[in-house]
């Protein structure tokens, strides 16, 4: 699986998983990220599913999904603040990369690129399996230490 239990356990999340659908075979289950089953549902059911999403879709199921405060960033968002159109533009941007739609593997290929992971690999040869805070934050251009207000 790859996984350190230790790492799982959190009151706030801790890192951004870069996959679809991981089956532990254990106790553990299957770990789905919330960002692939709202982004690409389909996909999540079958790995091969290649359905992209236009940038509608994406505002769409981004914006739908509920704020989680992660672990890293100084300071606090208040529940309910709602994801700006300049967050999903930037977001957008970066993972689309100048294409109309987005194909599930190109969103993980571009999230895995802002990873420093020393096992590039990941636990299952498909490249990196997560990004903290501050690799995302960095790989979006932002200084990921500034105060949120």
């Amino acid at each position: 699986g790859g996984y350190r239990w230790d790492v799982l356990r959190a009151t706030k999340p801790k890192w951004l998983p870069l996959y679809f659908k991981r089956d532990f075979n254990d106790e553990r289950g299957c770990g789905i990220p919330r960002w692939a089953a709202a982004l690409f549902p389909a996909c999540v059911d079958d790995i091969a599913d290649k359905t992209p999403v236009t940038r509608a879709q994406f505002s769409e199921a981004l914006t739908s999904l509920e704020f989680q405060m992660p672990m890293g960033p100084r300071g606090n968002i208040a529940a309910g603040a709602e994801l700006s159109d300049a967050a999903v533009d930037a977001l957008w941007a970066y993972v689309a990369d100048g294409a109309d739609a987005l194909a599930p593997a190109a969103m993980c290929a571009r999230l895995q690129a802002m990873a420093e992971d020393p096992n590039g690999d990941g636990a299952i040869g498909e490249g990196p399996d997560s990004l903290v805070w501050k690799e995302f934050a960095m790989g979006l251009g932002a200084k990921p230490f500034e105060m949120i207000v």
